[in-house]
């Protein structure tokens, strides 16, 4: 994945500040998450579409960079797909998790509702909570095992730009078993750079006078670490990505 594994990386948790014009076109990316807290879905689906274009150019050839905010119809439908993508794989943990939490949130009401009795309101609310931790467990590991492979299939529907790509499990598995130290890599590298994100911000939030600063660094931070991620595993996939259509 790396020619040169050090000024590789390097240049790969940087390159969100290099390049002509980054900062304006970063900037732009942070205007987009801070409008999705006033209007839901649509602004992150321009970023969506805009980390997919990242992607694309890496998987074909180009260097991780910023490019221009430009063709704004594209950005939008590959955002578009993007997030149909991750819909389908992270759908089933989420349907388990908030599934059971409404269960358990009902058995307070239903109960009253039909009249039950005191001793049998006892036995619906202990059901509940088995209900509740055994779907926030199941929710967790459907969670996660969707997010395992979704890089791989957002990366194989960059690649060969069709939805219907991310779902063609056989072909994007070819090239992910090829691949597979590279992409564990990958994951480790994300998991280790959350890692250093959310220390930093717990750091901020124990922070008497620097706490109020969490809000405002969590839209440029949350920016950097979607770009890096889609970089990330674009590297993965760069010259892979057309042969698991053979």
């Amino acid at each position: 994945m790396f020619r040169n594994t050090l000024s590789d990386l390097k240049f790969l948790f940087l390159f969100p500040f290099q390049g002509p014009d980054w900062a304006n076109r970063f900037i732009i990316g942070c205007a987009f998450l801070i409008a999705s807290y006033i209007v839901p879905l649509v602004p992150m689906l321009f970023v969506y579409g805009y980390v997919v274009d990242v992607m694309r150019r890496v998987i074909g050839g180009e260097e991780p960079g910023l490019p221009p905010w430009q063709d704004w119809g594209r950005l939008f439908m590959d955002g578009l797909r993007a997030f149909a993508v991750g819909l389908v794989y992270l759908l089933p943990g989420t349907l388990v998790y908030f599934g059971s939490v409404g269960l358990y949130f009902a058995s307070f009401f239903v109960p009253l509702a039909l009249g039950v009795e005191e001793q049998q309101m006892f036995w619906f609310v202990m059901g509940a909570i088995v209900i509740l931790f055994v779907g926030i467990f199941l929710g967790f590991l459907l969670y996660f095992l969707g997010a395992i492979p979704l890089p791989a299939a957002l990366a194989h529907f960059v690649a060969e730009d069709r939805l219907g790509a991310a779902f063609q499990v056989r072909r994007w598995w070819a090239v992910l078993k090829e691949r597979r130290w590279e992409y564990a890599i990958a994951w480790l590298l994300i998991f280790g750079l959350v890692g250093i994100m959310w220390f930093a911000m717990t750091l901020l939030y124990y922070s008497l006078c620097l706490c109020w600063l969490i809000p405002i660094a969590i839209v440029p931070v949350s920016f950097y670490v979607t770009l890096v991620v889609g970089a990330l595993f674009a590297m993965v996939w760069r010259d892979y990505g057309v042969r698991s259509t053979e």
